[in-house]
């Protein structure tokens, strides 16, 4: 999609938000095509590590295209549809099994601040300005979402966000754990890069069920009512060949060569 970018180079799929000029907002078409491509990643397997970034220095994105909202949430009905695409962008996002990271400059604001949430990580240059300002809009974001944030950075931070709807530096960021890591702006992208080296080359079996596991944490934290599978699943890496390549490769003092099986 023009503008979206992917590329996949070494293990690495970078997805790039390329709306410069509107700050990287985001159209109705554009949630759509996430959903798609993020479908696409799940079913790639080369891909290891998943990162989403924004055109330029200026911003992530600064959420949804206002220009829009006109047409496409005038009233309550068309409101559901479009917010139902958002969701399901996020959600899709959210789901994948790679490990994904939101890689952030400039502002991340409403709907690219949800976007930049469902990821996993969130690494940011010093220039970066998180906000959910939904209420200069008079918008409200939909129960999901805000369970996301909840769990991210506890409810709190989240009532911060909404009822004061100012933007916070990086710094306050990371102290309240909305991103993980800063860096200066400079030096952000290289950071990132060096990062994504390393991950690409960890276990893909124990990334994606580390990630399975801590979402059915997160819907069950009694962890009362697990499935037998959800029982299991910590038990049945040790039955996989890249377990096998973990240990052999530790004993033989070389890097493992991980299948994903």
């Amino acid at each position: 999609m023009e503008n979206l970018h992917l590329s996949i180079q070494n293990g690495v799929a970078t997805l790039v938000i390329s709306r410069p000029a509107q700050r990287n907002a985001i159209t109705l078409e554009m949630w759509r095509a996430l959903a798609e491509i993020a479908a696409r990643l799940e079913q790639e397997s080369s891909v290891r590590v998943v990162v989403l970034r924004g055109a330029g220095d200026d911003a992530f994105s600064a959420g949804g295209d206002i220009h829009e909202f006109a047409e496409q949430r005038s009233d309550p009905w068309q409101a559901k549809i479009y917010n139902g695409k958002v969701e399901l962008a996020l959600k899709a996002i959210a789901r994948l099994s790679k490990p994904t990271i939101a890689l952030v400059k400039g502002y991340c604001v409403g709907g690219g601040c949800m976007l930049a949430a469902h990821c996993d990580l969130r690494i940011c240059g010093d220039n970066a300005r998180f906000g959910m300002p939904v209420a200069q809009l008079s918008t409200l974001v939909g129960y999901r979402e805000l369970q996301r944030f909840v769990h991210l950075i506890g409810l709190g931070a989240t009532l911060d966000l909404l009822l004061t709807a100012r933007l916070l530096d990086a710094a306050e960021a990371q102290a309240i754990g909305l991103c993980s890591q800063v860096h200066p702006l400079a030096e952000v992208d290289a950071k990132v890069t060096e990062l994504t080296e390393r991950m690409v080359h960890l276990a893909p079996l124990a990334q994606r069920w580390h990630k399975q596991m801590l979402h059915t944490l997160v819907r069950k934290p009694d962890l009362l009512d697990l499935t037998p599978e959800e029982e299991m699943l910590p038990d049945a890496i040790y039955d996989s060949e890249d377990y096998a390549e973990g240990v052999r490769a530790f004993r033989e003092k070389r890097r493992p060569l991980f299948r994903g099986k």
